[in-house]
């Protein structure tokens, strides 16, 4: 090892000198040597003080430690890296040369064979600086590891920058077919939970597959007709989503449509679409948005023929039956849609005429939760429960009908369309049975509405709803037995009138009791006999009346007219 202290140690030339002969060091022309006389080197003084910087002030070109300088010593032979000063350089005396070389690990021997270590190196004093001091080491140490420190910063930065670019893409990673979601979702990237990440969470794995679907329908065999990655918009759809883009949905991470049939004339198929969001916010107001869609169900052709109440099936679900007509033939669709952490799920299992139980596809559903659950930082624990209760909230009006609440009037199918909501007119007389001044009722709030179908050349053919809010359920509870005790006993009044009525009751939201009646009054005059159609039901503190006058082939049967009836009073649930 090199001797590191300050009396014995200089740092190397970073330059080979060429060998050249021993022989006094070369003068300088000036005033001094204009005398003929030659100059003796100084004497080494080794207690004389070294000079700190390389720049000390010089006279005729020598520096001032080469002015000590004695008798220069043999060189090192010359190798390929020899670099020439650009003016001669004053060696060490050779006594000093020789205290160093007795420290330093040299060879002779080698020397004499012709060649020359690396570290063989003379050492000169001229034009080189002195040892850096500790402050300015630290200093450049400091500097280099915060220059390391940011140039890593920078690099990682751009990375990560880059690969959130592409997994924010909708599409931009599709797993390959066959693989495991739970392993799509924490491969890619372990050291954060999925709901903080845009990996991609959907795999041909996490759909609803054949055994799965067994659920539905134990007695069919069932099979994967198609399934698709970012399915196009002409790609089929679950009942009442086939109308326009949502509006405010946010951009899916990822979307995949399976398509499934079981075996049998005239048997069930399967529809499952799963769609993955960049965060668990996007993924609940998307399903906000899906569940409005599917309450309102404003696809024409197509309504709501009950609702279910869906729990233990992740964090959010809810179901509902649709009637879905066209012409002659109808299917019944049995809907459940599900949000789990940052997927949200629709499957709609359909059949002609009878719907299958809401109950089965929630089970088969929660299969399907059980692998999407984990990765996409969803509820994975519950019992599927149905219970009965109303549609999601939906329509433009909420605590109103929704136009998706109307079945079609007539086998051409024709869209509802709503007014205004207004005070109930002076005028409104209904069936002519009911005896009520609507002006005068009492009650906090009264509002109400009036349905029409778009192709109808005249209002002749309508439905009208009013909505009373009294001051509490019982006093509800005693204007709609009131308003029932006069529809009924109009014949009593009025001869030429026929009355039947019918008991009706449903549960609306909050469990709120939904309970009344519905009437069809026919009403005879010359030559025609008229009907009509009148439902009355409490629900809380809210009176809601509907009426209904065919015309025609305009109508509803009496099983849609007792939906229609009781599903207004589960609308009026849905708000305060």
């Amino acid at each position: 090892m090199v001797d590191q202290k300050s009396t014995t140690y200089r740092p190397r030339r970073a330059f080979i000198e060429p060998d050249h002969e021993t022989a006094e060091p070369k003068q300088p022309a000036g005033p001094e040597r204009g005398n003929g006389k030659s100059i003796p080197p100084p004497v080494f003084d080794e207690d004389q003080p070294k000079p700190l910087y390389r720049d000390e002030t010089r006279t005729n070109g020598w520096s001032a430690v080469a002015a000590r300088a004695a008798a220069v010593p043999e060189a090192d032979p010359p190798t390929d890296e020899t670099v020439r000063p650009t003016s001669p350089a004053p060696q060490r005396t050779r006594a000093f040369e020789e205290e160093t070389t007795a420290i330093l690990p040299r060879s002779r021997q080698a020397q004499q064979r012709g060649y020359t270590p690396v570290d063989a190196i003379h050492d000169y004093d001229e034009d080189e600086r002195t040892p850096l001091g500790r402050r300015t080491k630290l200093a450049l140490l400091i500097g280099g590891v915060a220059v390391v420190v940011v140039i890593g910063l920078l690099v990682g930065y751009a990375v990560l920058s880059a690969s959130s670019q592409r997994q924010n893409q909708p599409g931009a990673e599709r797993p390959p077919s066959g693989t495991g979601a739970a392993s799509d979702g924490a491969s890619a990237d372990a050291s954060q939970p999925p709901a903080q990440t845009g990996t991609a969470l959907l795999s041909d794995a996490s759909m609803l597959s054949p055994a799965q679907a067994k659920t539905l329908d134990s007695d069919r065999t069932w099979k994967v007709e198609s399934t698709q990655h970012n399915p196009p918009e002409h790609a089929r759809t679950a009942a009442c989503f086939g109308g326009e883009p949502l509006q405010g949905r946010p951009t899916p991470q990822q979307e995949i449509l399976r398509v499934l049939s079981s075996s049998g004339k005239n048997g069930p198929t399967a529809l499952h679409e799963a769609t993955a969001y960049n965060s668990l916010e996007d993924a609940s107001q998307a399903y906000a948005i899906a569940s409005g869609t599917l309450g309102g169900c404003p696809v024409t052709g197509s309504y709501l023929e009950s609702g279910r109440v869906v729990s233990g099936v992740g964090n959010q679900a809810a179901g509902v039956v649709v009637k879905v007509v066209d012409g002659n033939k109808s299917q019944a669709h049995a809907i459940v849609l599900n949000r789990t952490g940052r997927v949200v799920n629709v499957v709609d299992a359909v059949q002609p005429s009878q719907a299958l139980a809401i109950t089965a596809v929630a089970k088969a559903l929660q299969q399907v939760n059980t692998v999407q659950c984990g990765p996409a930082a969803g509820e994975c624990g519950g019992t599927p429960s149905v219970k009965d209760g109303p549609p999601p909230l939906g329509g433009d009006k909420p605590g109103f009908l929704a136009t998706g609440d109307l079945p079609p009037a007539k086998p051409k199918v024709a869209s509802w369309v709503a007014t205004e909501i207004e005070p109930p007119k002076d005028n409104f007389e209904g069936s002519g049975c009911e005896n009520v001044n609507w002006k005068t009722i009492p009650a906090e709030s009264k509002d109400a509405r009036t349905y029409l179908i778009q192709d109808t050349r005249t209002n002749f053919f309508g439905l009208d709803e009013i909505v009373l809010t009294t001051k509490d359920a019982k006093a509800a509870k005693k204007q709609v037995d009131r308003i029932k005790s006069s529809v009924a006993s109009c014949k009593n009044r009025t001869p030429t009138a026929t009355v039947s009525t019918k008991k009706v009751s449903s549960i609306g939201a909050k469990n709120t009791k939904v309970a009344g009646w519905t009437a069809v009054v026919s009403q005879k005059s010359t030559g025609a006999t008229h009907k009509y159609r009148v439902g009355i039901v409490s629900a809380g503190k809210k009176v809601v009346y509907t009426f209904l006058n065919p015309r025609e082939d305009y109508d509803f049967s009496g099983d849609q007219w007792n939906t229609v009836a009781v599903r207004a009073g589960e609308r009026a649930t849905q708000v305060n």
